[in-house]
């Protein structure tokens, strides 16, 4: 006889069971007090699982439309009520996690269950499953655990939560410096990575057996390398040279010569195909046109491109092939903040967007079954792992990682996965310049802070310093005194990643770029606060704004017509004009207003041209292109990083013939691609960025898996 009364709902998670029926929350079979409004809260949350619930929705679900309440207030208060009866933590958060501004999401796994009968067709369809996937054994310990424990606990043991080993997450490298980048060999025991030997000369790569202690230095670097990559044979590393020997590279995975590949610009991810002798890799197609994704085959070398970007975009970066070597994951970036996820089928095809959330993305791997895609993301606000289903779906985020992983890898057989844990953190700091040039003296601390402090830059009086700063949460302008940097002040209260502040002439505004939404755009503020007033549209990346000589224009780089060009706007906004024709990204125009100087995106050296239009000249051959904020423009000459030699030091190249002297030596290259560097207007003092220290180091989770659905 079929059951015919009515399914009672009841949902379970972790050791909790919510009763709809009955309106009870019970833990451990222990009724649990919780009020009206967090058990509707609650309630709403478990019929979507892992799925954002906004606020707009949850105020329609939790107060009717004619009822008048204070939402924000008691929507807070009810959150907080269903937390303490969960005994759920905001900041590391099991079940209720908080989206800022959007809304809130259940993180654990809800269970259901209806009437008897229902039960009976959910533990019969699990069998039926079983009885295909499972071999003869299999099936024989199967039906022996149904005899012994009865159905529901052997239905709970086969769905892989108890037969699976728990994971364990373990330091696999604990060097000093930073470690970053891994990748597993094809069996699994050796990890490639690179390292900065805890020295400011650069990075290599290296290979460490799981287990043992001692890793093997496989190439022997002056200046940067990145993103090794095993062939599918574990023979050789591919690997990416960043320094002005530039290009992709081979070296042997036991130790040899290494030898070049393909010539390019760039440090954008490779990968090789785990089936096929084929390297995918991010490239230019033209200087004009945003990075794209190629892949050539290691017989001929030949490039052919696999992605096609729009321009108005930064370009498709670090790809990744899924195991079964069909497809490709990459990052579509829009912005130096914002990017997204994306696949690509390896033999070419429509690309399929999975992430929407314009975040900061920063590494992506595919699991063993090429179903679903691991990757970093700031998504929740802090750089942490999640996991989205490569045919598309809500991302989820893995119970694992801490705040700031990164960089993850999985095994071929997926039962490990690697990721790089921690930050690398600049500071300020302040040298003196005792006769003008020369220094003898010692970098002092000018601001030490546990959050991220970059892009200093001096008030025309010499009394103020602006920079961007984290530590309200977000990357803000602040304001300190030029003296101590004592009582900082925080300037903007945008949310947004906002950077590269630079004074007027006058001293009364300040410009920088911001990112309120997808694209960056420049804004200027009044130099004691207020509301900032976009200058640009932000239709298209516009940043790293500065002043002309006589306040009337702001000049900014843009990637409007394509490349990143150098462009200017009045202070009243209107339209842009292009300035530069050949590339152009950081630029300072002289204090008589008669030459630009600016760097370009991805070639190295200062170049200058009149501003009133005519040719782009090669003044000084520094900096690299990873440091184009490096350097200021003074009356007497140009000081800038210069990272060429045994160690870093800043120089002064003086007009008009750009002799080059050294001003200081330094203990630390600043981070790559960030800029930090600025001169005192009486030519007394700099302020640069320095990485005073790297706590990085990459982290192996053994047994990994991801929960059964």
């Amino acid at each position: 006889m079929s059951d015919q009364r009515p399914i009672r709902r009841v949902l379970r998670f972790s050791v909790f069971e919510m009763d709809l029926e009955q309106r009870e929350l019970r833990r451990n079979g222990l009724k649990i007090k919780l009020q009206d409004q967090p058990f509707q809260l609650l309630a709403a949350l478990l019929e979507r699982p892992g799925k954002l619930i906004t606020r707009e929705e949850l105020r329609q679900h939790l107060w009717p439309a004619d009822t008048f309440v204070d939402f924000d207030h008691s929507l807070n208060a009810a959150v907080r009520r269903l937390r303490d009866a969960l005994g759920d933590d905001p900041d590391t958060p099991r079940f209720v996690e908080t989206v800022p501004r959007h809304g809130y999401r259940f993180l654990a796994d809800v269970r259901g269950y209806g009437s008897t009968t229902e039960k009976i067709q959910r533990r019969s369809a699990s069998l039926a499953v079983l009885r295909f996937r499972l071999p003869r054994n299999a099936i024989l310990v199967s039906l022996a655990v149904l005899v012994v424990f009865g159905l529901g606990t052997a239905q709970y043991l086969l769905r892989g939560r108890v037969l699976s080993p728990p994971m364990r997450t373990v330091p696999l490298t604990t060097y000093p410096g930073a470690e970053d980048h891994p990748a597993f060999s094809k069996d699994g025991e050796q990890v490639a990575f690179i390292w900065d030997g805890n020295t400011a000369r650069g990075t290599d790569v290296y290979v460490k057996r799981i287990g043992s202690e001692k890793p093997l230095q496989l190439t022997q670097s002056s200046g940067f390398v990145c993103c090794a990559a095993w062939t599918s044979d574990d023979r050789y590393i591919a690997f990416e040279r960043c320094d002005e020997n530039a290009g992709i590279f081979l070296v042997p995975s036991l130790g040899g010569a290494e030898r070049r590949l393909r010539r390019m610009a760039g440090c954008n991810g490779l990968s090789w195909s785990p089936t096929a002798q084929l390297l995918v890799f991010s490239e230019k197609s033209s200087p004009d046109a945003p990075f794209s994704l190629f892949f050539m085959s290691a017989d001929d070398l030949q490039p052919h491109q696999l992605t096609f970007p729009t321009d108005k975009v930064v370009g498709d970066q670090d790809p990744v092939f899924s195991p079964d070597g069909k497809s490709v994951s990459f990052m579509r970036i829009v912005g130096e903040a914002t990017a997204d996820i994306y696949t690509v089928p390896i033999s070419g095809g429509v690309t399929r967007r999975l992430t929407f959330d314009n975040a900061f993305v920063n590494g992506a791997t595919w699991t063993a079954d090429s179903n679903d895609i691991v990757f970093s993301s700031s998504r929740n606000g802090s750089q942490s792992l999640w996991v989205v289903p490569a045919a598309g779906g809500e991302p989820t985020r893995l119970p694992l990682g801490g705040a700031v992983a990164a960089q993850p890898a999985i095994s071929r057989d997926g039962h490990r996965l690697a990721y790089r844990q921690g930050l690398i953190r600049p500071n300020l700091w302040v040298i003196e310049i005792s006769d003008g040039v020369h220094s003898k003296k010692v970098a002092k601390p000018f601001f030490l802070s546990a959050t991220y402090n970059n892009s200093p830059r001096f008030s025309p009086d010499g009394k103020k310093v602006a920079f961007s700063s984290q530590r309200s949460g977000d990357l803000e302008v602040w304001t300190c005194d030029a003296a101590d940097c004592s009582d900082p002040q925080q300037l903007t209260f945008l949310r947004a990643v906002s950077g590269t502040p630079r004074w007027s002439p006058d001293g009364r505004r300040i410009v920088f770029d911001s990112r309120p939404h997808e694209h960056s755009q420049i804004l200027m503020i009044n130099a004691e606060g207020g509301r900032p007033v976009a200058l640009t549209d932000g239709t298209a990346e516009d940043k790293v704004p500065s002043w002309s000589a006589d306040g009337r224009f702001v000049y900014f780089s843009s990637n409007r017509s394509g490349a990143p060009q150098i462009w200017k706007v009045t202070v009243s906004g209107g339209k842009p004009s292009q300035v530069t024709q050949h590339g152009g990204f950081a630029a300072f125009e002289s204090s008589d207003g008669r030459f630009l100087y600016f760097t370009k995106e991805n070639q190295a050296g200062i170049w200058r041209m009149a501003t009133g239009g005519g040719d782009e000249v090669l003044i000084l051959p520094r900096p690299l292109p990873a440091h184009w904020g490096d350097w200021a423009l003074t009356d007497r000459g140009i000081y800038y990083m210069d990272e060429s030699g045994q160690h870093p030091a800043i120089e002064f190249a003086a007009f008009p013939n750009q002799t080059v002297t050294k001003v200081a030596g330094l203990d630390s290259l600043p981070p790559p691609w960030d800029p930090g560097f600025a001169v005192s207007p009486d030519g007394k003092q700099i302020l640069f960025s320095q990485v005073d220290r790297s706590a990085v180091d990459i982290m192996l989770v053994e047994n990994f898996h991801l929960e059964s659905q």
